[in-house]
């Protein structure tokens, strides 16, 4: 039998992906991430920057699972997503959900390289893992810009993607321990740090980069040793456990391949 081959990656391919995605798995969590124990401790490290009186985009919101979660904290929060199935599923998320928090959160389908709302508009914006889904780096970037643009002078642009330089230093501990190299998503363009940072420079400052590399080197390195040869399960108590131990110790030798970039846009 042959093997199928891994579709072209164009911005239409990746669209079609997010678009069935929504369709098949609608409010499931693990539409848009399947590690809930990292995307907690993500989302949490995201949650302390926002304060009761932000008006947030979130760009990329998939399903609002998340975007609910910064409703909560925030005065205000707009997710856009360019997934018109992933918008209907955060829809109904929103509508089942509190009614006094779900009135501080509007929902729409755009594009995050073409952004509707006017210079300065909020004063807090997220994204994560949005621009690994944008197959151009070009256009990761002029994506990146727009999120500035949107954004007050001196708020925060609060950006946690996959990057190329994370996904290598996991395949070197895995590789160190007699472990395959983790392979790329087929529908995802990983950010290079140097590269990206320098094209940003112009419009951000960066306060900080948010390794989660002890929970890395436990669920990518440590617990697929203990199960080998079988596959590490995401929801398994043992992730759970070193979700527990990161909260306490978060980072181990930068073993992260999702980075948490906190940047600032500069005041002209």
């Amino acid at each position: 039998m042959t093997a199928l081959a891994t579709p072209r990656l164009t911005d239409k391919v990746v669209y079609d992906y997010w678009q069935r995605k929504g369709a098949d798995m609608g409010t499931d969590p693990g539409a848009t991430i399947r590690d809930q124990h990292y995307r907690n401790l993500e989302t949490d490290a995201i949650l302390r920057m926002i304060e009761s009186d932000d008006t947030v985009l979130d760009i990329g919101c998939g399903n609002g699972l998340t975007t609910m979660r910064y409703a909560s904290q925030a005065k205000r929060v707009v997710g856009i997503d360019y997934a018109p199935n992933m918008i209907s599923a955060a829809e109904e998320r929103a509508a089942s959900g509190n009614a006094s928090l779900s009135a501080k959160v509007t929902f729409q389908v755009e594009d995050a390289r073409r952004l509707p709302f006017e210079d300065e508009r909020f004063s807090k914006v997220i994204m994560q893992r949005c621009l690994i889904n944008i197959p151009n780096p070009a256009q990761q970037i002029d994506a990146a810009r727009e999120a500035g643009r949107v954004l007050q002078g001196g708020g925060l642009f609060l950006l946690a993607e996959v990057t190329q330089d994370g996904h290598d230093r996991v395949n070197m501990f895995r590789e160190m321990f007699g472990l395959d190299k983790l392979k790329v998503h087929w529908h995802n363009t990983y950010l290079d740090e140097t590269s990206f940072r320098d094209a940003i420079a112009g419009v951000f400052e960066v306060v900080d980069v948010v390794r989660f590399g002890m929970y890395g080197f436990l669920s990518k390195v440590v617990h697929p040793l203990l199960v080998q040869p079988d596959e590490p399960a995401f929801d398994a108590p043992f992730n759970e456990l070193a979700a527990r131990i990161a909260r306490k110790i978060p980072d181990f030798e930068a073993c992260s391949h999702q980075v948490l970039f906190v940047l600032r846009k500069k005041k002209h």
